[in-house]
């Protein structure tokens, strides 16, 4: 039994494995992109985008009379495997090719054309009755099947951040009667609770979620059907229809085609879109981690208002000393999805007369952005936030100890005497509250009760 197999394309012939599924445009690919770690078959979202399309394309084109019912049954039956997780180790092109997505595309076409070969008892290489580009690609080009892949393999991979707004919510609650003192440029401005504070980080988080959901939808239009340049040549008459009709059914959503098909296969900016959402969502819970770190330093040479969880040693020379990892692991991650959308948005850009020839570079930062976010969220979430705990008696000493109080009482003891009090707080070095105290001027109960009430949320009644 022979080892190798003898493929042949427009630039000749070449020789394969024996088993192997893929064909010679997908060795071509292979051999001339080996670029990064990561290869059509580490993408599993787009490998069931394509096959999904792939099914749609084959039984839309029987309903047409374009394809025979066992060839197309044949091509659904493998795809669908594929669709499934099956034959991963086949799909070896770059996802950085630099093709266009061709050798993406055809990757899967030799894929399922080989396997659709073997369920119908043939070998595989033997394509006078199952070909790659003849019955699997029919109607169908790289131009408006990858894009409409890639839409719709963010569209299954985006994930929300319902996990991460919980778990805030959660200390929103925990934390909704411990006084603090807001801080802004770095100093002491206002008292607050430290509940208000974790409700903005939970509010915030939800409203991200509702702006990258409907981002996410937006990757439901679809440019399938436009072939090559948004014309539709190449497909045969009610095949784009009979696709939409097909694949709504095999993804389960409300798949569409663009109001008009140039514009769905000339601009990218939907991904744009999307990606600078996915940026925003970095950024925001960057900056919460950072507030995190800021708010839990010390403990004793620092703010020391918040105990982050204790995952690991800090440091290899200084005993005892415990890091906050995991904010900081948050921090970078929305630094390298930062850097990720910079490529999305320059892939968007650069795209050139009838297509965007950079969906590769797009659709592998996107996911790695998708990636990054979805894993360290959860991560944060429950190695960090849930276990974060507030130091009560720190956090009031801080208020307590700040001449930014000073605003609070001017109702109660009027501007004059506050001034005089801030004034001797700064000459003598001693907190503001503990000089009225001693004047007489304050009580214990009776500053606690006006810094409480200080920190009640007043909301405008129209």
């Amino acid at each position: 039994m022979p080892n190798t197999r003898t493929d042949t394309d427009s630039l000749g012939a070449r020789e394969l494995p024996c088993g192997a599924l893929y064909g010679v445009a997908t060795l071509r690919g292979q051999e001339n992109f080996d670029i990064s770690f990561h290869k059509l078959g580490d993408a599993p979202e787009l490998l069931k985008a394509l096959a999904q399309i792939k099914r749609a394309a084959a039984a839309a084109n029987h309903d047409i009379g374009i394809l025979p019912r066992d060839v197309a049954q044949a091509i659904d039956k493998a795809a669908e495997e594929i669709e499934c997780g099956l034959h991963s180790d086949q799909f070896i092109v770059d996802l950085l090719e630099g093709s266009g997505g061709t050798s993406i595309n055809m990757n899967v076409n030799e894929v399922i054309a080989n396997r659709a070969l073997q369920i119908l008892g043939d070998e595989p290489g033997n394509y006078s009755r199952i070909h790659p580009n003849d019955h699997v690609n029919t109607g169908q080009s790289t131009n408006d099947v990858l894009p409409a892949a890639v839409k719709l393999a963010v569209y299954d991979k985006a994930s929300a951040l319902g996990h991460l707004a919980a778990c805030l919510e959660v200390k929103a609650t925990e934390f909704a009667d411990i006084l603090r003192i807001g801080r802004t440029c770095m100093q002491a401005a206002q008292p607050m609770r430290l509940g208000q504070a974790f409700g903005g980080y939970a509010a915030s988080t939800r409203r991200l979620e509702s702006k990258l959901s409907q981002a996410r939808e937006d990757m439901l239009v679809l440019p399938l059907g436009g072939t090559a340049i948004g014309t539709g040549l190449g497909s045969a008459p009610g095949y784009r229809s009979a696709v939409y009709r097909h694949l709504k059914a095999i993804v389960g959503a409300n798949v569409r085609p663009g109001d008009d098909m140039f514009d769905a296969m000339q601009n990218a900016d939907a991904f744009a879109r999307v990606s600078s959402e996915i940026r925003i969502c970095g950024e925001v819970i960057g900056k919460i981690a950072s507030d995190l770190i800021i708010l839990s330093s010390g403990p004793n040479s620092g703010v020391g208002e918040l105990r982050l969880p204790s995952v690991q040693p800090g440091s290899s020379i200084m005993p005892g000393k415990v890091n906050p990892v995991l904010p900081m692991m948050m921090q970078q991650v929305a630094f390298a999805v930062v850097g990720n959308d910079a490529a999305v948005s320059l892939a968007a850009l650069q795209g050139q007369l009838e297509i965007n020839h950079f969906e590769p570079v797009i659709a592998s930062r996107l996911f790695d952005s998708i990636e990054l976010l979805a894993k360290s969220s959860r991560i944060f979430a429950d190695k960090c936030i849930a276990g974060i705990e507030a130091d009560e008696e720190q956090s009031l000493k801080n208020l307590m100890q700040s001449s930014a109080l000073a605003t609070v009482f001017v109702p109660k003891l009027g501007y004059a005497e506050v001034s005089r009090l801030v004034h001797a707080s700064a000459i003598e070095r001693r907190p503001f509250i503990d000089l009225a105290i001693e004047r007489g001027l304050l009580s214990n109960d009776e500053v606690l009760k006006v810094v409480r009430e200080s920190t009640d949320y007043r909301e405008e009644i129209a």
